[in-house]
């Protein structure tokens, strides 16, 4: 059974239910990382460039502890989940310095997640990057 590994960090605690579901459906096991320690914002803090914030060193943190426990990270690209709100640019980055800063990584898993295209139907939104997230883990069309 492939392992997919979710950082317990910035919107998992608004998504994970969501994200858990459609992973478990897919067939996968889904391993989160541990609550938020020191142990896991000292290795964020000692791998991120100092101007990043907090939140996002914790995550590297978060993604650092599951590294090497998954086959797969899901850390989707943020580019806005709500309409008139703004995302932090840094969070549409968040897998290419992922990438940039921490070798060896497993393969990312990053759809695009932007409402401002669906901001009529939030689902549809999600449909379509559970669909992109899919085809990289399944080719049976009935699971995805």
């Amino acid at each position: 059974m492939k392992r997919i590994g979710i950082p317990r960090a910035l919107l998992y605690y608004y998504f994970y239910p969501l994200w858990r579901e459609f992973f478990t459906g897919l067939g996968m096991q889904v391993v989160v990382s541990p609550e938020t320690n020191k142990r896991i914002m000292d290795a964020g803090v000692k791998v991120t460039l100092s101007e990043v914030c907090l939140p996002v060193k914790i995550l590297f943190g978060h993604v650092l502890a599951l590294a090497d426990e998954v086959d797969y990270l899901f850390v989707p690209r943020i580019i806005k989940v709500e309409p008139r709100a703004y995302i932090c640019p840094k969070f549409m980055g968040l897998p290419d310095m992922l990438r940039a800063r921490i070798p060896d990584l497993p393969p990312l898993l990053e759809p695009a997640v932007d409402m401002r295209k669906e901001e009529t139907d939030p689902f549809r939104c999600w449909e379509n990057c559970f669909r992109e997230v899919g085809r990289v883990i399944t080719r049976d069309k009935r699971l995805v």
